[in-house]
This record gives structure tokens, C-alpha cells and sequence, in this order.
């Protein structure tokens, strides 16, 4: 089933009562002479202001106009009025990236207002830019048989248009990425069109909207994978204290390939420092569980220290939600600064990279509900040749390494966010050095010259499609590719 054909499955929506409200901000384009839209376009300070930012709190720019589209056609309309204008345009999900790539100052789409899932069935799900995972998840385990996207994140609060601009890094290792199990997408285009494409049918825009975050157009909706789900997951926790075992036990689960996903982590053991921390999972139906030791045979760990929790298959993919939930609860965690670091290392160059970088973090790296994680993932499950990892050097196994800060209280510090800033440089850099490459959610400051080197070879056929599809240079500016 395509995108244009589907039955429909509603979540609630805002309910569109105007098309234009308010006036522009001081200072802002006046987009005054809009034509009717079948959404809304807000012009007032108070909703131009709280799309200034996104989720790192680091980068502040305020939008001349916020709109929350209707239907499709009202992107086209705006992308061609803001085209005609030369104002910049920006798309915004969840804002869930912290240095102002999803920021503009002059037109903002928020593309959660379009949040219809169109259809569910084995042959994949047809969703609407603004679904959130979570929603999709929960509808598709719901169906019966029940079904799940093939790969989730760790938070699934996020718009499935915006992980796919991106990549989607999920705990499955053997999967590639989100964007690797699209089957079809539409999008609006820089040039203000609507167009349908898939691999086999506007290939070009395809892999450039996969991955190529946002440089090319709008996705409005999406075609993703589904695959039968488990009723049931079996979490596994195994300790350690030194990055040698650690590296080897992790290398043993990997490659057998026996568990859904195996990722690493660190955490604070009182004045001791950080211990490493394996964290693996297991899917399966009660009358057929996991053979324990047989799964964790021949580690350095015995089988009957890991700890092992077993919690229905809706629960673990809820459980960093329910995370940042508490955080929101206990702290006031969406306004702290998140100077984040993310970067791709190839096995070759991991086990030194981390064995030098962890010990020297302190308590300010890592923050109040900070995090420090570790994904290994098969370099050739990786389809989609915008999404940049390091090239091969040996292994088939690369790691995306998370350095997610908090800063320790709520609001502007600048020289904290300047030292972070620095530090994630200089570890970019440090990574960079190895044949390492940089997960673009995260706060590093990026020249041209960076963004280059980033792309590589690659970088001519970028700039030719950006050409093609963006003529005009209007889309999503934040990250400063062009």
C-alpha cells in the first residue's frame, strides 16, 4: 500500500480555527500578504518565542512566523511564498537537538499538527510527519497481531519526520539505522513541490531526505517497516570496572548475534568514579524464554551475577520515557543546557578512544540526568549514504559514543556552555583523528571547511542536489551546511 491509499487512524488534533493570528514580532519579516491557509500561521511574540529554541537550551533565534500547517499543501504554499522572499525556512518536530539545527528566523513549520496514522499492517505503517514513535509503537502493538517498527530509539518521544531527517540510532545492533527501513516518503520540496519518492522512484530525493538533515525539503509523511511483535523482553545488567573486559565481553555478544540488542553504559558508583556497564535485551514469548546462561556463556562476568529483569515488550520500549518523565518531575530538565556529544568510532580506534576519555570526565560532563552510552552497530546494515560513518577499516562494527551532558541548574550559564563546547570540540576532534565522525543531534561548532570534510567524497553529489531541490537556499539553516 502506497501513501496515497490508507484507511485512517486519528490522534487528537489541535483544533484550526484561523489562519493567521496575531502580529509579527518586532523585528521579524511581516509575512502580511499570506495567502488563506488551511492551518495557522502565528505571528505573535509569545508563539514565536517558545519556537526559538530547542532542546539544548545553547542556541536561541526567533522565528518571524510559526506554522502549523493543515494539510500538505499549506508547506507547499509557504515554501513558495517564503522562496519568492528569500526568508529561510525550518522545520521543527520535537526539537530534540541541541544546537539550533532546527532553528530559523524567519519561517518555523511545526510538524506536529499533521499527526494522522493513515494505515497499519504487516507491510508497514503510513504516518504523517508529526507521529510521534511512541504513538506509532503503541498503535501498531495494538494491532493485532501486534506489531512494532522494526528499530526504536532509546526515547521515543520524538516525531518520526525528525529521527528520519537525522538517522535513528535504536540498541538493535544489526539493523542500521531508522532511516534504513523506509519504504517510501513525500516531501515538499525547496522549490515549493510535492513529490512522492521511494528507491525506486525519485531515488535521488529519496537518499537525500534520509539522513540529509532537512538540506532538500519537508517530509510530510512516511512509509517505515513493521515486523511482528514479542510480547515480552528480558533485560540483562553486567558490571564492570575496567575497560578491557569490558571491551571483550561486549565484542563476544555482538558477534554472536544472539540478543535483540547489547549497548553500553557508565554510571557513578559513589566517590569510585564510573563503572561500565553492559546492558543487553532479550524478546520473547512466555512459553518460550531465554536460556540465561546459555545467552551469557563464556563471558568474564558469570552468567548468575547479571542482573535480570523481565518486563512486558510495551514497557521496555517505554522506559526512557518514563525516564525523562521523572526527570521532568524531579527537575526542571527541559530547561537545563545540553551541550551533547555524539560521535561515530570504528572498532578499531573505540576501546582506546573510551579507555582515555571516561576516566578523564568529571561530575560536570556528565550532569544531573546526564547519560553515557555506547551502541554498537554492523557498518553494513547502513544503507543510506547520507547518514556518514566511518569508513571501513577492518571490522564491519562502528560505535556511536553519547556524551550527554546536563548542566547542574536550570538557565543561562555561559561559561559552563563555553567549556562544554570546548571540550566537545576537542573530543570531536580526538575522534575525527581515528576515522571517527560526528552524529549530528549533538553541540559542536561546525565550520563549512567541517562540513566538508564531514561529507568527503560525497560532498559534490550533496551540493548538486541541494541545488536541485533547494535552489534558493531556504531550507534549514541551522546546521550551517551551505
Amino acid at each position: 500500500m502506497g501513501l496515497a491509499q490508507a484507511s485512517r487512524v486519528d490522534l487528537p488534533q489541535n483544533p484550526v480555527c484561523m489562519w493567521m493570528t496575531a502580529s509579527p514580532a518586532s523585528g521579524c519579516p511581516s509575512f502580511a500578504d499570506v495567502p488563506p491557509l488551511d492551518g495557522t500561521l502565528h505571528l505573535d511574540t509569545a508563539t514565536c518565542q517558545a519556537g526559538s529554541r530547542d532542546l539544548g537550551r545553547i542556541v536561541e533565534q526567533v522565528p518571524g512566523a510559526v506554522l502549523r500547517p493543515g494539510s500538505v499543501e499549506d508547506i507547499a504554499v509557504m515554501i513558495r511564498y517564503c522562496r519568492r522572499r528569500g526568508i529561510k525556512v525550518a522545520t521543527q518536530g520535537q526539537g530534540h537537538t541541541m544546537y539550533g539545527q532546527s532553528l530559523a528566523g524567519g519561517l518555523l513549520i511545526e510538524n506536529r499538527s499533521l499527526r494522522t496514522i493513515h494505515s497499519i499492517g504487516p507491510g508497514g505503517a503510513d504516518v504523517d510527519a508529526g507521529v510521534l514513535w511512541k504513538e506509532l509503537v503503541l498503535a501498531a502493538y495494538h494491532h493485532q497481531p501486534p506489531l512494532t517498527p522494526p528499530l526504536l530509539t532509546s526515547y521515543l518521544g520524538l516525531s518520526i519526520a525528525g529521527t528520519l531527517a537525522v538517522g535513528g540510532v535504536a540498541v538493535n545492533n544489526a539493523g542500521g539505522l531508522q532511516i534504513d527501513h523506509v519504504q517510501e516518503l513525500a516531501v515538499v520540496t525547496g522549490q515549493g513541490q510535492v513529490q512522492r519518492c521511494s528507491i525506486g522512484h525519485h531515488r535521488d530525493l529519496f537518499e537525500v531526505m534520509l539522513g540529509g538533515l532537512g538540506q532538500c525539503g519537508v517530509i510530510t509523511r512516511a512509509k517505515v517497516d513493521l515486523v511482528p511483535a514479542q510480547p515480552m523482553a528480558r533485560s540483562y545488567q553486567l558490571d564492570y570496572l575496567d575497560n578491557a573486559t569490558f571491551f571483550r565481553d561486549l565484542r563476544t555478544l555482538i558477534g554472536r548475534g544472539e540478543l535483540a540488542g547489547v549497548s553500553g553504559q557508565w554510571v557513578p558508583i559513589g566517590t569510585e568514579g564510573l563503572v561500565h556497564q553492559i546492558s543487553a535485551v532479550a524478546f520473547f514469548d512466555p512459553a518460550h524464554p531465554p536460556q540465561d546462561r546459555h545467552l551469557l556463556r563464556g563471558l568474564s562476568v558469570p552468567a548468575a551475577a547479571a542482573v535480570v529483569t523481565d518486563c512486558s515488550y510495551l514497557d521496555w520500549a517505554l522506559r526512557v520515557d518514563v525516564f525523562v518523565d521523572q526527570l521532568r518531575l524531579t527537575m526542571d530538565w527541559d530547561e537545563l543546557s545540553k551541550p551533547w556529544l555524539d560521535v561515530w568510532l570504528d572498532d578499531s580506534a573505540v576501546e582506546q578512544y573510551i579507555g582515555e576519555v571516561i576516566p578523564a570526565l568529571t561530575a560536570d560532563d556528565i550532569g544531573p540526568g546526564g547519560l553515557l552510552l555506547l551502541y554498537p552497530q554492523r557498518r553494513g546494515t547502513h544503507t543510506r549514504p547520507f547518514s556518514r560513518i566511518p569508513a571501513p577499516a577492518g571490522s564491519d562494527w562502528i560505535y556511536l559514543f553519547d556524551l550527554l551532558t546536563a548542566a547542574p541548574a536550570a538557565g543561562p550559564d555561559p561559561a559552563f556552555t563555553a567549556r562544554m563546547l570546548a571540550r566537545n570540540r576537542r573530543l570531536f576532534d580526538k575522534a575525527r583523528a581515528t576515522g571517527g565522525t560526528r552524529y549530528p543531534i549533538g553541540a559542536i561548532e561546525f565550520s563549512r571547511a567541517d562540513w566538508i570534510r564531514h561529507y568527503g567524497d560525497l560532498w559534490p553529489e550533496f551540493v548538486c542536489r541541494k541545488q536541485h531541490f533547494d535552489p534558493d537556499n531556504i531550507l534549514t539553516p541551522g546546521p550551517g551546511i551551505f
